[in-house]
C-alpha cells in the first residue's frame, strides 16, 4: 500500500477514537450532581479532558493533519497516537461495569445490545435529561460513585498518565505554553473551586496546578479578611464598627534581625540583616499618602499579613521569579519592610543590583551589554512572572525593578509593598511620586484623576522593561543624548512620555526588531499600545469577573508571553 495512503487511513483512525475517547469524558463529566466529598473527581476529569482537548485543536487541527499526512515518516507518529488513544479507550471500557451499573438504573441498554459509541451517547442524553425521580431513586443512581471511588481515581490517573505521553510528543516550548494555558483556564476566585482544584492536582500530581490553586486560595482568603473595601470618595472616613483583630503571623521587629549596617533610610532603599542565622534583604518602602493606613491600622496590618502570606508561597511550580518572603516590618504607616531570604545559589559575597542601576550608571560601556540570549532569557523571566502574577489574581502595580546578582544569573521581581488583590473595589495606595519611577506606569495611572489600577497596567510597564532590556539602555534617556536634558514637550513628568518619545512609529521601539527580531519588536508593542485595556472596558460584555481575567490572559499569553519564548539567540 502507498505510504501516503496509509497515512491518510491512520489519521482517519487516530481521529474516529479520539473523538469516541472525548465522548467517554463527556459521560462523565455530564454527571453533575457529584457528591461534595468527591468533586474533586469531577475537577480531576475537568483538567484532563481540558488536556486532551488542547492537544487535538494543536495536532489534529486540518493544517496539521495535512502536514503530518504528506510525510511518510510520520506513519510511525501517527500509530503512536493511535496506540495511545486505543489505551485511553481501553481504560474507559475497563470502567464499563460501573457504567453499566449507571445504565442500569437510568434504563440505558448494556454493552452487549448497544455499540460503545450508543452506549455513551444514550448516557449522555439520559443524565443530561434526566427524568424526575425520588429521592431514594437518586441515592441509588449515585450508589456506583460511593462504591467505586477507587476506580474512578485509577481511570483518571491512567488518563492522566496518556496525556502525559501525547504531550511528550510536542516540543518543549508547546509543552510550556500549554501548561500556562491549562493554568488560565482553572484560575478562579471561588475558594471552593480552588479546593477542590488543589485536591485534584494533588491527585494527578500537577504540582503547577496545585501551587497555583493554593496561592490564589491565600489571596482570596485574604481579601475576605480584610476590613470591606472602601470607596475612592470614602477615602478620608475612618471605618466604624468592629473591626476584627489581626492574627499576626508574619511580623517582625527591629530587634529581632542583626543589621549588616544601617537598617533602612529614608527613602526607598535594602538593608541586609541575618535572621535566625540565615541573611536576608529587607526591601523598605515608603507609600505617598498614609492617610488609609493611619485611618484603617488593623485593615493596613492585615493587607501586610497577607502580602507575606502570598510572597511566602512556594511559586517555584509556576516558574515565578520572586525572592521567599520571610515577613515584614512596619516603622511606621509610611514606611514597610519586607524581609527575603537570600537565595542558596547566591554567592556569599554577593552584591545585588537592580536592572535600573545597571542602565543608569554612567560608566557603563558598549562592551557591558549582555549577550543576546542573556537578554531573551532576562525577558523571558520577566515576563512569565508578570503574567503568572496576575493569573492567580494579584496586581503588581510598580513594576520597575528586577534584583540580581551582577551577572544577571537569576533576576527576580520585587517592589512588592502597594501590590494588592485584583478585585473590584479595592483600596489603592500610590507610592511616592518621583518622574524616574512614574514613567513605568500607564499614563491613565498617572493622571491628576487617575483611573483605579488595571490589570493592562501592569502589562504597560512590563513593556516598558521589556523595552530596555532589548535596547539595553534606561527609557528615561530616550528624548535626548545620554546626559543633556530633555526639553519641556518630552521631559519624564509628561504622563504620555513613553508614547511621544519611545512608542511612536518612527520610534525607539521599531529599533526592536534590529536588536531582538519582530516577535519581540511586536510583544512590546503590544503592551505599549494599551490595547490590553480594552477588555477591561465596561462596553465589553462579559458574564463574569473571571471571563474578563481568562480572556486577558489568554491575550497576554498568545502576544507577549508565548511571543517571546520562542526568541532565541
Amino acid at each position: 500500500m502507498d505510504p501516503v495512503s496509509l497515512s491518510v487511513g491512520l489519521v482517519s483512525a487516530v481521529v474516529q477514537t479520539y473523538t469516541a475517547v472525548t465522548s467517554a469524558y463527556d459521560v462523565y463529566l455530564s454527571v453533575r450532581e457529584f457528591p461534595s466529598a468527591y468533586r474533586e473527581l469531577r475537577t480531576a476529569f475537568m483538567v484532563e479532558r481540558y488536556r486532551l482537548e488542547q492537544w487535538g485543536d494543536q495536532m489534529l487541527s486540518g493544517v496539521q493533519q495535512k502536514t503530518l499526512e504528506q510525510s511518510q515518516h510520520n506513519v510511525a507518529v501517527w500509530k503512536l497516537f493511535q496506540a495511545v488513544f486505543d489505551a485511553m479507550w481501553a481504560a474507559f471500557q475497563e470502567s464499563n461495569k460501573t457504567l453499566e451499573d449507571y445504565g442500569h438504573i437510568v434504563g440505558v441498554p448494556k454493552s452487549g445490545e448497544s455499540s460503545d459509541l450508543e452506549i455513551l451517547e444514550s448516557m449522555r442524553t439520559s443524565v443530561t435529561s434526566p427524568k424526575k425521580r425520588s429521592l431514594l431513586g437518586l441515592a441509588r443512581s449515585f450508589k456506583f460513585i460511593l462504591r467505586d471511588k477507587k476506580k474512578m481515581e485509577a481511570l483518571v490517573k491512567e488518563l492522566c498518565y496518556w496525556n502525559d505521553s501525547l504531550d511528550k510528543m510536542t516540543s518543549r516550548l508547546d509543552q510550556e505554553s500549554a501548561r500556562r494555558r491549562l493554568r488560565v483556564r482553572f484560575s478562579t476566585g471561588n475558594i471552593d473551586e480552588l479546593q477542590q482544584l488543589q485536591a485534584a492536582a494533588v491527585l494527578l500530581e500537577h504540582r503547577d496546578l496545585e501551587k497555583m490553586a493554593s496561592a490564589r486560595t491565600v489571596i482570596e482568603k485574604g481579601y475576605r479578611s480584610e476590613t470591606p473595601p472602601l470607596p475612592p470618595d470614602s477615602l478620608n472616613s475612618p471605618v466604624e464598627g468592629n473591626t476584627p483583630n489581626v492574627t499576626s503571623d508574619f511580623r517582625l521587629e527591629m530587634n529581632q534581625l542583626d543589621w549588616h549596617g544601617l537598617p533602612f533610610m529614608t527613602d526607598q532603599s535594602r538593608a541586609v540583616a541575618t535572621y535566625r542565622g540565615e541573611r536576608i534583604i529587607v526591601d523598605w518602602r515608603l507609600c505617598r499618602d498614609d492617610t488609609w493606613r493611619r485611618q484603617n491600622p488593623k485593615a493596613f496590618r492585615q493587607r501586610s499579613e497577607n502580602l507575606t502570606s502570598v510572597l511566602n508561597s512556594d511559586l517555584r511550580a509556576l516558574d515565578v521569579a520572586v525572592l521567599h518572603c520571610i515577613g515584614y516590618l512596619d516603622q511606621s504607616t509610611t514606611a514597610t519592610g519586607y524581609a527575603f531570604k537570600i537565595p542558596p545559589e547566591a554567592n556569599p559575597g554577593s552584591k545585588f543590583i537592580t536592572l535600573h542601576q545597571l542602565l543608569t550608571n554612567p560608566a557603563m560601556k558598549s562592551s557591558d551589554v549582555p549577550d543576546l540570549g542573556d537578554r531573551f532569557e532576562l525577558a523571558k523571566v520577566l515576563a512569565t512572572t508578570v503574567f503568572e502574577i496576575l493569573n492567580i489574581g494579584w496586581l503588581h502595580k510598580n513594576i520597575r525593578e528586577l534584583l540580581d546578582d551582577w551577572n544577571l544569573s537569576k533576576p527576580y521581581l520585587v517592589g512588592f509593598d502597594i501590590s494588592r488583590p485584583n478585585q473590584p473595589g479595592e483600596m489603592s495606595e500610590k507610592p511616592l511620586a518621583d518622574p524616574d519611577d512614574d514613567i513605568y506606569r500607564h499614563p491613565n495611572y498617572r493622571a491628576e484623576n487617575s483611573l483605579p489600577f488595571l490589570p493592562s497596567f501592569d502589562m504597560y510597564s512590563l513593556g516598558i522593561m521589556l523595552f530596555e532590556i532589548g535596547i539595553w539602555r534606561n527609557v528615561g534617556h530616550h528624548g535626548a543624548r545620554r546626559g543633556s536634558r530633555p526639553n519641556l514637550e518630552t521631559h519624564k513628568s509628561d504622563p504620555n512620555f513613553v508614547e511621544k518619545v519611545v512608542a511612536g512609529k518612527d520610534g525607539p521601539v521599531m529599533d526592536l526588531k534590529r536588536h531582538m527580531g519582530a516577535k519581540y519588536r511586536d510583544a512590546v508593542t503590544a503592551c505599549l499600545s494599551q490595547e490590553f485595556d480594552a477588555i477591561w472596558q465596561p462596553d465589553r460584555s462579559f458574564a463574569t469577573r473571571e471571563e474578563r481575567l481568562q480572556c486577558f490572559q489568554t491575550e497576554v499569553q498568545r502576544r507577549v508571553v508565548d511571543a517571546i519564548a520562542v526568541c532565541s539567540a
